[in-house]
């Protein structure tokens, strides 16, 4: 029996993809069908059963945490990154993409509310929570650096080859050899420069999250939350595409 309500919870949160991609209809209408399959996850969340609560809470995670966008949901969390520098920039944009995302899906839960149902409130507890350590598991996370160190170290061992006796380049590649090191090494060096932009965004989102009133916050233009910018976080953008870095966030 209890597999069986394990199981439909886990329907209850697909069913927001199958929605969300078979009509792309009005974003408010959107939203309050993804607020209401949060709010009857968050009812299961308060489950005698341990495993029943515990897969309840993976499954509203994993839908708060979700962005609508013309492809339907796209779900950041769970994803698997190389040890590249593809990788790592593909890692960093997901933590702070995934923030963002919660971010404005607490900020349309709050506007939809009921504020004086209780379980409206205890959805919004729940999402505040999970935004909170969220952020905590990004900023304690040591992915960056062990990846960082580990790419240093081979275009060290690189660069040390190509100058090597042993290297025998074909001719005139020798010096882009060097060139496209040095490249790589100065893209790590900016890396390093937007993941300080992104750590002190993720505590400016933690702060902002931890203060905000649940019970009688106010709209301020467009957000709930006064004096903080909810605008696209710092990015990093490999070279060559079609999208560019810039300091201030900004939309792709």
């Amino acid at each position: 029996m209890k597999k069986a309500f394990i199981t439909t919870i886990l329907v209850i949160a697909l069913a927001v993809t199958t929605s969300a991609t078979a009509g792309q209809g009005n974003a408010r209408s959107e939203f309050a069908n993804k607020f209401t399959i949060m709010k009857r996850l968050a009812t299961s969340c308060r489950s005698a059963s341990e495993k029943t609560s515990i897969a309840a809470l993976n499954a509203l995670r994993d839908v708060f945490f979700r962005n609508y966008d013309t492809l339907g949901f796209v779900s950041t969390s769970g994803n698997d990154f190389s040890d590249s520098f593809q990788g790592l920039c593909d890692k960093m944009n997901s933590d702070v993409d995934k923030i963002h995302n919660g971010i404005n899906n607490l900020e349309n839960s709050l506007k939809v509310s009921d504020p004086y149902d209780m379980s409206d409130k205890y959805l919004n507890e729940i999402l505040r929570f999970l935004l909170i350590s969220e952020i905590t598991l990004i900023l304690n996370d040591q992915h960056f650096f062990a990846t960082r160190d580990k790419i240093v170290s081979d275009i060290e061992q690189s660069r040390q080859f190509v100058l090597s006796a042993m290297y025998l380049p074909t001719a005139g590649t020798n010096n882009k050899d060097i060139l496209v090191l040095d490249r790589l090494e100065n893209l790590l060096d900016l890396a390093g420069y937007v993941y300080n932009e992104q750590v002190q965004w993720l505590m400016s989102c933690s702060f902002a999250v931890q203060n905000l009133d649940m019970t009688s916050y106010t709209i301020a233009g467009d957000s709930v939350f006064k004096g903080f910018a909810t605008n696209r976080p710092p990015r990093l953008y490999v070279p060559g595409t079609k999208d560019e870095y810039t300091l201030t966030g900004g939309s792709r």
